[in-house]
Formats: C-alpha cells, structure tokens, sequence
C-alpha cells in the first residue's frame, strides 16, 4: 500500500512542507535535499522505479555512464525499473550531502544482491556493493528535472563477474 506524497510548495527562499494537518517550513536548500533524500528511500530502498514518475519533471534529462544521456520521464523511468528490478534488497545508505542553489549531491554506499539481468550479465545472486555520487537539480516545486549519475561499475562488474580488474585478485 502506497501512501501520498506531502505537498511541497517552496516560494523564495521559504519552502512549506504539509503532512497532515502541519505545515513545516524550512528553507529552500533543505527542501532539495528532502526531497533528493525521499526519492533515494522510496524509489531505491523501496524498490519502487515506477515510483520515480512522482519525482521527475517530464523531461528530465537522465546522465549515466552506462547508458549516456536520456532525457523524458518515460524513457529514464523503464530503466532505473530495469537496475531495480535486477537487484533484489537495493539499498542505498547516504553517506554525504552537498547543496548549493537548485543541485543536490548524494554521495552512497549501494548493497544489493544481484538476481536479474544487469548490463546483459545474467544474475549470479551474489552480493554487490559499490559507491556511487548522484547529483541532482531540483526545481522550485520539489521535482528533479536533471541527474548525474556516477556508479563504481568496475567494482559491479568486478562482483558481479563480468570483468576481472588486475587489482582485485
């Protein structure tokens, strides 16, 4: 069961967060980091990728390494479904925050056990672990309209055995 989202409205430096019956202000800056922080939670540690709909603007634009640029909601969202879906118990602990204006970055750790098809790998239901920087821009009314995202896939692929790194013997 799903529960609603709170309205977020943010109006100059001020933002009103309404839960309920409270209002809770705080400023701009910790209104993005809120929302970058809610929609790590839900989409990824909730394993919910369709869920992400709520936080893009429609046309995101989505920067990967992986895949290169993607941009519109409805062809980034079919593949953060995808790593989702491929990686049973997700989890992404926040290590670091930086804001500053309208960008958000996220610096994690990600565990997860890989069961599906990653990167044309089959799963292996082994355990992967890897860090990963996220940068998001977050608009005035709480949504992301733009994300860099930069996954350690040397240590995915390494873990999941799709390369073997000289390093890692």
């Amino acid at each position: 069961m799903r529960t609603a989202s709170p309205v977020i409205t943010i109006v100059g430096d001020k933002c009103s967060r309404v839960k309920g019956n409270d209002v809770i202000e705080t400023s701009t800056t910790e209104k993005r980091v809120a929302v970058a922080r809610e929609y790590v939670d839900r989409v990824f540690n909730g394993h919910d990728g369709e869920l992400a709909r709520q936080y893009f603007t429609g046309d995101v634009t989505f920067h990967a390494l992986t895949v290169g640029t993607l941009s519109g909601v409805d062809t980034v969202v079919p593949v953060l479904v995808g790593l989702i879906d491929a990686l049973s118990d997700i989890h992404a602990e926040v290590q670091d925050v930086i804001a500053s204006n309208d960008l958000v970055a996220l610096r994690q750790v990600v565990k997860a056990r890989h069961t599906g098809s990653l990167l044309g790998m089959p799963g292996t239901g082994g355990p992967l672990q890897w860090d990963a920087v996220d940068i998001y821009r977050i608009d005035d009314a709480g949504k992301i309209s733009e994300q860099w995202a930069f996954e350690d896939f040397a240590a995915i692929l390494s873990q999941a055995g799709g390369v073997k790194l000289p390093w890692a013997w």
